[in-house]
């Protein structure tokens, strides 16, 4: 498979259609659900209007720190989703029991990746952002090589994926910047509009639920459909015959 965007893109929108009944059922668990769970539990404060700054910055801080175990818990759920989705996707003949069982096998060894890439492009992009989005452009696909290859070691693991991005850096942030922004737009004019359309049909607390859930599961359909980039982005980088030979 060539490295083009147009080839990604339909490799990515195959992959989706292909795998999507077992994708939409791990993504409602382990995307959705919790989503959905923290924002109607754990609503956002809205500061008054006209108010004290210092009082409202408070009381976002004082929001967040609550919430942090929270968010926390939802991380791992969406490491395990991701993980178990990407599973279904490089393992032939799969079950969504095995794909969970395996999300949950690797989650421990995606979170410790997680924060070393996460520091690696923090730092980049505290020395004037552009070595920060082309390490995460070298580093994005590290998920995928982590179920696909079965790399646990944080050395190996993204020594494999600086072997696999080499010379295609800027195609990757190029790739997912327009993905990420297009579809982020869609889902936040959507998201905006059935907002709309719920607390005038419904009033202000039932509208807000209902929101809720639209919101909650186009977040979800949104984080699939990164997840299915990243493994086609990989697909591209790896080669087809490489990827199919991975659980054989």
């Amino acid at each position: 498979m060539s490295f083009s965007y147009n080839a990604i893109w339909e490799d990515a929108v195959r992959l989706l259609r292909q795998h999507a009944p077992l994708l939409a059922a791990v993504a409602g668990v382990f995307l959705f659900l919790p989503n959905l769970l923290f924002t109607v539990f754990m609503p956002s404060p809205i500061p008054a209007q006209g108010g004290d700054p210092g009082r409202a910055l408070q009381m976002i801080l004082d929001y967040y720190r609550e919430a942090a175990p929270w968010f926390l818990l939802m991380n791992v759920f969406t490491m395990v989703g991701t993980l178990a989705m990407l599973r279904l996707v490089f393992a032939r003949n799969t079950t969504v029991g095995d794909a969970l069982v395996q999300g949950l096998i690797l989650t421990p060894f995606y979170f410790l990746l997680s924060i070393i890439c996460g520091f690696m492009i923090g730092f980049g992009l505290l020395l004037l952002i552009v070595p920060g989005l082309y390490l995460f452009g070298r580093l994005a696909p590290f998920p995928a090589v982590l179920v696909a290859e079965n790399r646990r070691g944080p050395v190996d693991a993204i020594g494999r994926t600086f072997a696999l991005t080499k010379g295609r850096g800027w195609g990757i942030v190029g790739i997912v910047f327009v993905v990420a922004v297009v579809a982020g737009i869609a889902v936040g004019v959507a998201d905006t509009l059935f907002g709309l359309i719920f607390v005038l049909a419904a009033g202000q607390d039932l509208g807000r639920t209902l929101t809720a859930v639209v919101s909650s599961a186009l977040s979800a359909a949104l984080a699939t459909l990164l997840v299915m980039l990243y493994a086609a982005i990989y697909r591209a980088l790896a080669g087809t015959n490489s990827v199919a030979a991975t659980f054989e």
